[in-house]
């Protein structure tokens, strides 16, 4: 499965997850306005849609990603003055962590991840 995230700004999109780790993994003047962007077994495309709603974004996709490490994000986050909400504990049972980061077309993109405090 590749799914294809609609967005109205595409290069900041794809600077975006460029800044997490991923690479553009296909870009071409066959399919202007789309890229696919990926790493070993990840990869999604984004593609340019003139009506894009980023208000509507929340409603139709939870966008999530699972990590080793929340730090890194965090200080990506940080670092580049994302909207970010910080690492919390939604499951204590078991110590698992998650965050989010708004992306710049408006998606939340959920990561979750061990408790960074032990890491």
């Amino acid at each position: 499965m590749v799914p294809i995230l609609y967005v109205r700004d595409l290069q900041a999109e794809t600077a975006f997850y460029q800044a997490l780790g991923l690479q553009i993994t296909y870009q071409g003047d066959d399919f202007p306005g789309f890229i696919a962007i990926g790493c070993d077994q990840l990869e999604f495309g984004l593609e340019t849609k003139p009506d894009f709603d980023p208000d509507s974004v929340s409603r139709v996709l939870a966008w999530q990603f699972e990590v080793a490490s929340l730090r890194p994000f965090v200080q990506l986050a940080e670092h580049n003055r994302w909207d970010y909400q910080a690492p919390s504990c939604y499951w204590e049972a078991e110590d698992q962590w998650s965050m989010s980061i708004r992306t710049p077309n408006g998606y939340r993109l959920g990561i979750e991840g061990p408790n960074p405090a032990t890491e």
